[in-house]
């Protein structure tokens, strides 16, 4: 799961929950001891639900936040009345071309609003309570770098946070959180393959002229994948590399290439003519 489809999840939530109280909270006590700050928010009014790179974070008007990491498969079903779906459960897959169809877990937590409607999370993800003013100074958030979806980030800005990178590559430099929250490994080749840059180019390699195709393209795919799982922009083609090693490159007709440019045992698909050392930014005229 990546920061768009945090972002289009979250939104999807707000809608839904915005300004209404929740009346009930029920937490099976055979998988997750009693937590009592989870239990106080029961009464309490939902103030914002936002997204920070792939955390989902939930504001409670008493002071109090939730915070969500999809680690494994995770869904956010809306209940209403009587328990049947007002829409089809929100599974987000990890391959962004589809959502693949799993069988329903065991809920997690069932939250019970005003109107009657239930909210529950199902799967495996990992669950914070946490007072709203110490959720900065949380070890899992205070190191995250920041959203592109959130946030216009200029040139100079990216140029500093892949400097701050440990990551030696650009493709494992786009995956460090602590750089940019929220990219995923499917759009990390997207961008790459749109600004023509090898995944394997060291970050401080870049000049001044790719790095703002970086900037630029990031913001365009970012955008693009948030409509697209929002429903707005029709699924299409959004990854014409990745997932595809061995089919023809769309631009050039040249084999799809896979390999991994590190030890973090994420795969990079790219094309080795049009991302070459010398090759000229795509800027999504493939898409």
């Amino acid at each position: 799961m990546d920061g768009p489809q945090v972002k289009a999840l979250a939104h999807r939530l707000s809608v839904a929950v915005w300004g209404h109280r929740v009346d009930r909270i029920d937490v099976p006590v055979d998988r997750w001891q009693a937590n009592v700050l989870l239990k106080h928010c029961a009464g309490h009014h939902v103030l914002r639900i936002y997204s920070h790179g792939c955390w989902l974070i939930w504001n409670f008007e008493h002071g109090v936040s939730w915070l969500c990491y999809p680690v494994r498969r995770w869904s956010w079903e809306i209940l209403k009345v009587g328990g049947a779906f007002i829409r089809e459960p929100m599974v987000w897959a990890a391959d962004p071309t589809g959502v693949a169809a799993r069988p329903r877990r065991r809920p997690l937590i069932r939250s019970q609003l005003d109107d009657g409607r239930e909210i529950v999370l199902s799967g495996r993800p990992l669950f914070l309570t946490l007072l709203t003013p110490d959720l900065w100074r949380h070890p899992h958030l205070a190191d995250l770098g920041p959203d592109p979806l959130a946030q216009e980030l200029s040139v100079a800005d990216w140029r500093f946070r892949l400097r701050l990178s440990e990551k030696p590559t650009i493709a494992r430099a786009l995956l460090d959180q602590r750089v940019l929250a929220g990219i995923g490994n499917p759009w990390k080749c997207v961008i790459l393959y749109a600004t023509g840059v090898h995944p394997a180019t060291r970050a401080i390699a870049l000049n001044s002229r790719q790095i703002q195709q970086l900037a630029a393209a990031a913001q365009i795919c970012l955008t693009r994948a948030y409509q697209h799982y929002l429903g707005d922009v029709q699924e299409g083609r959004l990854c014409a590399v990745y997932d595809r090693a061995g089919e023809p490159c769309p631009t050039c007709g040249t084999a799809i290439t896979v390999d991994r440019c590190g030890r973090d045992g994420h795969w990079t698909w790219y094309c080795p003519k049009c991302q070459c050392p010398d090759s000229q930014a795509l800027l999504f005229d493939t898409w």
